[in-house]
């Protein structure tokens, strides 16, 4: 704004600035923060990490703490966040003897575990540099499969394993969700989004028989609730609807689980008709 504040300046020589705007480069700052559009980059940074099989120190991509706006959860409890999918960047694996393995499970590393992995995985391991800035989804699907065969390799517990598997199939999901519908890729990731549903559920149904809770960080009730959701989208109905019953008995589950499961029923019952 031609502010009259600045009027008089022509007794220095400097006429041709009384007409400046007080407050434009703020303005036009505003304007580009207003106009700006985050992208994945914008959440992720370099974490140092430190292998617990070879003590090697190396850089991992991390999703910035309190940073990605959740927009949604699906049914089977997959988190979508705004400008970034944070499962893409869960898993952690030695670029130089190639242990890997979610995040939650990465520093504990057994000594017949670690036995294991340097005898089947590390004389044959061959690391891929990495390349962007961000992980793409085909290499985070890379990842996750290091981290299941490791996981098979070391004899660690089904639910470690359903688990994987339960987020290897967000993954795919991701993708299938990038591809659109239109793609010819679409079908092809969507069936093994669906294979990995089968393996987690699985898993999870071995686990609820041979461990004790809370098992992947979660409670009893939760577990009971994915099971219900994986055996609904993978045909199995007649088990999803005994989980289901169970979380609607309990006395211990909250109500937010038991609107879920609420809704997971109706569908089951609407599939029917």
């Amino acid at each position: 704004m031609g502010d009259g504040i600045l009027s008089g300046l022509d007794s220095f020589g400097l006429s041709g600035l009384e007409g400046m705007s007080l407050f434009e480069e703020e303005k036009k700052a505003e304007e580009a923060k207003a106009a700006y559009v985050p992208t994945e980059k914008d959440f992720i940074l370099e974490k140092t990490m430190k292998c617990p099989l070879c003590d090697n120190e190396f850089k991992t991509k991390a999703v910035k703490a309190g940073k990605a706006k959740l927009v949604r959860s699906d049914k089977d409890l997959r988190p979508v966040y705004q400008d970034v999918d944070i499962a893409k960047y869960d898993v952690i694996m030695c670029p130089k003897c190639g242990y890997t393995a979610l995040s939650r499970y990465f520093p504990t590393l057994l000594n017949v575990q670690a036995q294991r992995i340097k005898a089947k995985i590390s004389p044959a391991f061959k690391p891929k540099p990495e390349t962007g800035e961000i992980y793409s989804y085909d290499d985070a699907l890379e990842r996750y499969k290091m981290a299941l065969v490791n996981a098979i390799v070391k004899g660690t517990k089904a639910s470690e394993k359903a688990y994987i598997c339960l987020k290897s199939s967000w993954i795919a999901r991701g993708k299938a969700e990038e591809l659109g519908e239109s793609n010819p890729e679409y079908a092809k990731i969507k069936a093994m989004e669906l294979e990995y549903s089968k393996n987690a559920f699985e898993g999870f149904v071995a686990a609820i028989q041979n461990e004790n809770f809370p098992m992947c960080g979660m409670d009893e009730t939760t577990i009971n609730y994915l099971i219900a959701v994986l055996g609904q989208m993978t045909g199995h109905l007649d088990v999803s609807q005994k989980m289901i019953a169970l979380i609607l008995q309990s006395q211990t589950a909250n109500n937010r689980i038991k609107d879920l499961a609420r809704d997971l029923k109706d569908e089951i019952l609407n599939s029917k008709k």
